[in-house]
C-alpha cells in the first residue's frame, strides 16, 4: 500500500475553516481530506469558469454533516508537486454550496480572479 500524501493547505484554508458554522461541520471538512490524503475517496476535477477563475487543477468533494439532501458544502483541493514523494495534496478552500462560496474562495485563496 503506498504511503499517505503529504498534506498542506494555503494561507486562506484555515480562515475557510474557521467560518464554517459548527464543530461537526470543521471535523468533516478535515476528514474528507484525510480520505483523500490516504487514497480513500477523490473528488471531481474542476475547470475553468468565468464566475469562479481558472480551477482547472483542482478537484471538489461535496459533504454535509447532516446528510440529508444536496450536500451544503465543497472542499476543494489540488495535488501539487513534492520534492520527496513526487505529489502532495494541498487543501485548497473550504465552504458553502451556496452562491458559489467554495469556489470563490478557492480563487482567492489561489490569487485567481474571476471576471
Amino acid at each position: 500500500m503506498a504511503a499517505p500524501l503529504k498534506l498542506t493547505a494555503l494561507p486562506g484554508f484555515q480562515q475557510d475553516i474557521d467560518a464554517l458554522p459548527d464543530l461537526q461541520t470543521k471535523k468533516m471538512a478535515l476528514d474528507m481530506l484525510v480520505l483523500v490524503r490516504d487514497g480513500k475517496t477523490r473528488g471531481v476535477k474542476l475547470d475553468a469558469r468565468v464566475s469562479t477563475a481558472d480551477l482547472g487543477d483542482c478537484y471538489k468533494l461535496y459533504f454535509d454533516p447532516e446528510g440529508v439532501g444536496r450536500p451544503r458544502y465543497r472542499l476543494v483541493y489540488r495535488f501539487t508537486p513534492d520534492e520527496l514523494t513526487a505529489v502532495a495534496l494541498e487543501a485548497v478552500a473550504v465552504g458553502r454550496r451556496a452562491d458559489l462560496d467554495a469556489y470563490k474562495r478557492a480563487a482567492a485563496n489561489l490569487g485567481r480572479q474571476g471576471s
